[in-house]
């Protein structure tokens, strides 16, 4: 555990020399943002601040008060003090009873603080320009800019702009809207009869695209009113609104009187071409008519189930101060964002009895949220790291052969601000994986080099990013064929034992294993390349299913959830010592594949000769979705 994430930290009678150090150093260069009082041996700190005006920093980020002229003295004189300290010798090498040095080592200093002592999350990061309500919104679980400058704890300062609507009165029925909040994504609303509103979805920040995620919240409703929404600037010709899909609606008297969340709304849903033709780019139109189940209610719609970058916080909190879990789940930085958001990464695996047996586990890479907008993707992982973190007896076995590296969270600066596809470099990351920018893309570049160097010490079974799909049903995979020979077709067997321990839910004839050229910068694609030969993408309908028992019915958290599970039970199909599961799919595969080459051949007229060197036909001939 570390220092950021213990509870309580003992006092010590000494004032400590090197943490003073450190925590002013981190504060000057603008990395070490909580308060003073919070610190770690806060007594000491405050005592060492009383009495030396070297101590003059502001905790906040990027920003300080002017140094005092002899501050390089000063450091000196600190630097001299530490080396001195007789609490130094223990900083990394430990020592046993009778003060001899164990060349065990103490687990590397984060430079990072979590959570603070006393528990408390991080406030997310703002560009400074991003003006947020102050109300935090909870939901219970059954602007445009040029260019990206900086970014601020509370986005923009000063006050917030009055409503654009002021109520007369009681009696006036107009409706409220709002969305500036995390991941809230409306720019404008407009009334264009007594019951009817169009909306205007913000675009990704520093771009004039990606119209597809909105969160709003709605106020001052009216019972047994039929209301009409319209969003007017959607930017996809296709989507699932046209085959049955639903907005979501939370209403917080249901949350509060019934226990009730989030749930499928809407009646008269259309998606339709807009008739306005100015000669730029078309738009799309999304219609709707709702009922609001109570007077003066607050109600929220989104695109998706939500989960923001706050919630993920408040899990991972829950992980670290978890005495069980946090054994064997180690939470560490990856990097920072561009606003300063950190992105996080887990480490799960079991104590190994020897180094050689930690040595030889293998390794997963699991990733999720690249694409801020595609939060089913949160929903897949927390199913995931819900089972792998628990007491069963096959997450335990799965902990004590692999070491799972799960970044749970690339893209939180989009997350935050209601992006639906970009990073505040106004840029799809997920095209971008192959980027030497580090300063650009940091948490593309930090996730790369990270399997880099994992590749070096051991071998990654698994690559696989969760996203979300918008024109297609179900679950799926995209994956890489491999050329060699050797591994014909084994790039599909994990794909087909979820489809078999998921058969309602995960579709494999969905599954596209073609590497295209505008694919070349995924995550999926240059992972293959790297050499790990089972890596994917896994897209998650925003609809739901067409197949078995849930055909016809929309996902819900539960439901993506249990995809995460479902993930865990293949990878022990699919490492199986007994290899009765893969020959069988194996089999099958070429079966499959079989019966593509006899259609493609009768389509074009043709006989084929399936007996001998069939194997040798490019795959990519015979899949052309």
């Amino acid at each position: 555990m570390f220092p950021a994430l213990e509870t309580e930290r003992k006092q010590e009678t000494l004032p400590d020399p090197y943490e003073d150090f450190m925590y002013r150093h981190l504060q000057y260069y603008g990395y070490f943002k909580a308060q003073k009082g919070s610190l770690p041996n806060s007594a000491t700190h405050q005592h060492v601040q009383k009495n030396n005006p070297h101590y003059l920093l502001n905790v906040s980020f990027g920003e300080r008060n002017d140094l005092i002229p002899d501050t390089l003295q000063k450091e000196k004189l600190l630097y001299s003090l530490m080396l001195s300290s007789p609490l130094l010798r223990s900083r990394q090498l430990l020592f046993d009873e009778l003060d001899q040095v164990n060349p065990r080592l103490r687990e590397p200093r984060e430079l990072f603080a979590f959570f603070s002592s006393k528990g408390t999350l991080q406030a997310p990061r703002w560009p400074i320009e991003c003006e947020v309500i102050k109300e935090s919104i909870h939901h219970i679980v059954p602007t445009e800019g040029s260019y990206f400058t900086s970014s601020r704890v509370g986005g923009k300062r000063g006050v917030i702009k009055e409503l654009a609507v002021t109520l007369e009165g009681p009696e006036d029925d107009t409706l409220l809207f709002e969305s500036r909040f995390e991941s809230g994504n409306l720019q404008k609303a407009v009334q264009v009869d007594t019951y009817e509103y169009e909306l205007t979805l913000r675009t990704d920040l520093y771009t004039n695209k990606h119209t597809q995620w909105f969160y709003f919240r709605v106020q001052n409703t009216r019972k047994d009113v039929t209301y009409r929404f319209t969003i007017v600037n959607l930017l996809k010709p296709k989507s699932l609104y046209t085959v049955g899909m639903k907005p979501l609606m939370y209403s917080q008297l249901d949350a509060n009187i019934y226990n009730i969340g989030w749930r499928r709304e809407g009646n008269e849903i259309k998606y339709y071409k807009n008739n306005t033709d100015n000669g730029q780019q078309s738009f799309y139109c999304l219609t709707w008519t709702i009922q609001f189940p109570h007077d003066q209610d607050t109600c929220f719609f989104a695109h998706f189930y939500p989960y923001t970058y706050t919630d993920l916080q408040c899990y991972l909190l829950s992980v670290a101060k978890n005495p069980i879990q946090s054994q064997f789940c180690k939470l560490r930085t990856l990097c920072r964002s561009l606003a300063g958001n950190t992105v996080y990464l887990l480490t799960i695996t079991n104590p190994s009895p020897t180094p050689h047996e930690a040595a030889a586990k293998k390794a997963v890479v699991l990733s999720a949220r690249v694409h801020p907008g595609e939060s089913n993707a949160s929903w897949i992982m927390k199913g995931f790291l819900d089972f792998i973190l628990s007491n069963s007896p096959d997450a335990q076995l799965l902990r004590d052969i692999f070491v799972f590296k799960v970044v749970p969270m690339l893209n939180p600066d989009g997350v935050i601000v209601g992006n639906y596809r970009c990073s505040l470099a106004g840029r799809d990351l997920n095209r971008h994986y192959k980027t030497i920018l580090k300063e650009s893309f940091p948490c593309i570049w930090h996730t790369r080099n990270m399997i880099k160097r994992l590749l070096e010490e051991r071998e990654v079974l698994l690559y696989c990013d969760f996203h979300g799909h918008s024109r297609k049903n179900n679950i799926f995979l995209y994956g890489c064929n491999n050329n060699d020979r050797k591994y014909w077709l084994h790039e599909r067997v994990f794909p087909l034992m979820l489809s078999k321990n998921a058969p309602d839910k995960f579709s494999f004839h969905s599954c596209n294993f073609k590497v295209q050229k505008c694919k070349e910068g995924t995550g999926r694609v240059v992972m293959w390349r790297m050499g790990i030969l089972n890596s994917y993408t896994m897209e998650s309908t925003f609809s739901g299913s067409t197949l078995g028992s849930k055909r016809n019915i929309h996902f819900t958290i539960e439901d993506l959830k249990s995809l995460g599970y479902h993930v865990c039970d293949t990878l022990l199909d699919f490492c199986d010592p007994d290899k009765t599961k893969f020959t069988q799919c194996l089999a099958e595969l070429k079966e499959l594949l079989q019966q593509e080459i006899h259609k493609k051949f009768n389509e074009r007229g043709e006989e084929v000769n399936l007996e001998g060197s069939w194997s040798d036909i490019s795959l990519s001939d015979i899949e052309s979705r």
